[in-house]
């Protein structure tokens, strides 16, 4: 069976066989301006205006309500270890309270490097390199191969995703641990900003004349279109500064994005349902 530790507001630790296998979860969204993480101590430039949280036998559930710099939403979250299996279901849906920007909404997953071979997704099969690649697919499915008697899936059971929005999900091999995000993007977008994504500036965009002046050139926006997720800078001097460009989609008041997870771990030894 597994156990969890809740811890600043988040899944903290995992137990299974006495072995806790990964490191804080999530969940993240972000305009063009703010970044809300509902982790303690991460997120900046947003305002939570009421809070609750309650955890009763295997099951934590959080409720928010958020003021970014371009909008206000709810935030209902439920991450509960279903009875007699090695499965944490997570729910999370976000409710716009008034019109507002988002750059994405995601369901984050941490796990050990030490507790996994490789990375399956879409097909494809990824190893540790500490790429911090963010290898991306529209899948409804991650594998995780397991180094220690045991693979991890994590599958989308249900979903709402706006029309201007579609979902994929992504591994990334940073550190000493694989980040997996189930991610919701814009597919169509109502305005492009350019952020420049170091401490320094504090990840922050530059004016919105400017970014919007700059990518009318074709070339530069495609070399700044996501850039540090699947192209990092080599130049030194890029890095410092570190420009990327995104899309932002503006969805009405009422609009509701919500994931549905499942995290399993599958025992190599056993029969899993």
């Amino acid at each position: 069976m597994i156990s969890w530790e809740i811890k600043n507001k988040v899944v903290n630790k995992l137990f299974y066989k006495g072995y806790n296998i990964i490191y804080p979860w999530g969940v993240e969204t972000a305009d063009s301006s703010a970044f809300f993480s509902l982790e303690n101590g991460f997120g900046y430039r947003y305002k939570v205006i009421s809070e609750k949280y309650e955890i009763r036998n295997n099951v934590y559930s959080a409720n928010l309500k958020v003021k970014m710099k371009e909008g206000l939403w709810s935030l209902n979250i439920t991450d509960s270890i279903i009875d007699g299996t090695t499965v944490i279901n997570r729910k999370a849906s976000l409710i716009c309270l008034e019109d507002s920007y988002f750059m994405d909404f995601v369901l984050r997953f941490r796990v050990k490097k030490e507790y996994v071979k490789s990375a399956n997704i879409n097909g494809e099969e990824f190893y540790h390199k500490n790429t911090n690649i963010y290898y991306q697919y529209p899948v409804e499915e991650v594998v995780l191969i397991g180094e220690k008697g045991f693979d991890i899936r994590i599958s989308i059971i249900d979903k709402k995703v706006p029309d201007k929005m579609k979902p994929y999900m992504y591994v990334r091999d940073l550190n000493d641990e694989w980040i997996i995000h189930v991610r919701m993007l814009p597919n169509e977008y109502d305005k492009e900003v350019i952020k420049l994504c170091n401490n320094w500036y504090k990840t922050k965009p530059i004016p919105q004349f400017l970014s919007k002046l700059i990518l009318l050139n074709n070339k530069i926006k495609r070399n700044l279109w996501y850039r540090g997720e699947f192209s990092p800078f080599k130049s030194k001097i890029l890095r410092f500064v570190n420009p990327a460009a995104f899309p932002m989609v503006k969805l009405l008041k009422g609009t509701i994005l919500m994931w549905d997870v499942d995290f399993q771990i599958i025992d190599k030894n056993k029969n899993n349902k």
